[in-house]
């Protein structure tokens, strides 16, 4: 007998009974919403939800705010800030396809599996080959020193539980932070070659920050078509960025905010990996860093942009 897909793919791992609604900003999206199988409920209408109701909420028009957050509080809710990233229909349609596709429960899994290799004692993760001399110029090879602070934002599970309000990013990644001028978290040097780039925004993002951030996304669209793009870090600072034989290290600062001097002020571990065969680099989609093993970003998204460096692949290796 042929297995029964469910129309909903895996969301049904994040709500196992129930409709899944899909609420969103934008009723073309909440139409394609419905086409995967979900009940499609207009922003506007979000008061006619019981409470407990599983909602994938799809924000296109609108970034995450205290006054959304509020609306939801009864609710069972996966947060897809499209936004975020990209607002054009394509991006839209893309980010929700993707978000059917997600296997969450994997993607758990993998992030179960980081958090207990981050707790037993690792003081470095070696991505690439662990001999350096075994390093080749198209290899992948970053040494990245773990702080005292280390802090892991990450849902590693699958179900959603009533009054959970859950970003997908939280689902597909876990995202390790540090401030600008701090070097407790940790600290990154040697080289990557990444296939896709990221330009995000964040609900904060001042005036300047905005100016910048409509340049970032020129930029990513620059280097997205250039292919493999190569990074060079020394000390947890940016030193080069090349793609297609040009150099754009000064445009990277320059969208980023120079303050930060190029820092790494994310280090992302993918645990959406199972999607990568389905990833299209093009699209600046949320869904897109958690398909790779890892992602470093630079900017917070408020001064400046946000931008994201996914490698699709690399062997890691825990050290003490």
């Amino acid at each position: 007998m042929q297995d029964i897909v469910s129309p909903v793919g895996h969301l049904r791992q994040i709500f196992p009974a129930g409709d899944i609604v899909a609420v969103t900003d934008d009723a073309s999206l909440g139409l394609e919403a419905a086409d995967h199988g979900l009940r499609y409920v207009s922003l506007d209408d979000v008061a006619s939800l019981p409470a407990d109701s599983n909602v994938v909420l799809l924000l296109r028009n609108h970034l995450i705010s205290r006054k959304l957050r509020v609306l939801f509080k009864h609710h069972r809710v996966l947060v897809v800030p499209i936004a975020s990233f990209d607002a054009t229909p394509e991006a839209a349609s893309y980010t929700l396809r993707m978000a059917v596709l997600t296997d969450y429960l994997k993607a758990a899994e993998t992030a179960t599996y980081w958090i207990d290799g981050l707790r037993n004692g690792a003081g470095k993760v070696v991505f690439g080959p662990l001999d350096p001399a075994g390093d080749r110029a198209d290899t992948t090879r970053l040494v990245c020193s773990l702080g005292p602070s280390l802090t892991v934002d990450a849902w590693p599970h699958a179900a959603i539980g009533a009054g959970d309000w859950v970003s997908i990013g939280s689902c597909c990644e876990l995202s390790l932070t540090r401030q600008p001028a701090s070097a407790d978290a940790f600290s990154m040097a040697g080289t990557a070659h990444a296939s896709g780039v990221l330009a995000a925004r964040d609900p904060r993002c001042t005036e300047a920050g905005d100016a910048r951030i409509r340049r970032a996304h020129r930029l990513r669209a620059e280097l997205t078509d250039l292919g493999s793009i190569t990074l060079a870090l020394k000390d947890n600072v940016l030193t080069s960025v090349r793609a297609g034989g040009k150099d754009f290290t000064a445009e990277l600062l320059e969208v980023t905010n120079p303050d930060h001097g190029l820092q790494a002020l994310e280090l992302g571990i993918g645990t959406n990996l199972a999607l990568l065969p389905e990833v299209d680099w093009r699209y600046n989609s949320q869904l897109n860093e958690g398909a790779g093993v890892m992602h470093i970003g630079f900017g917070e998204g408020i001064t400046g942009a946000h931008m994201d460096f996914i490698i699709p692949e690399s062997e890691h290796h825990f050290l003490p």
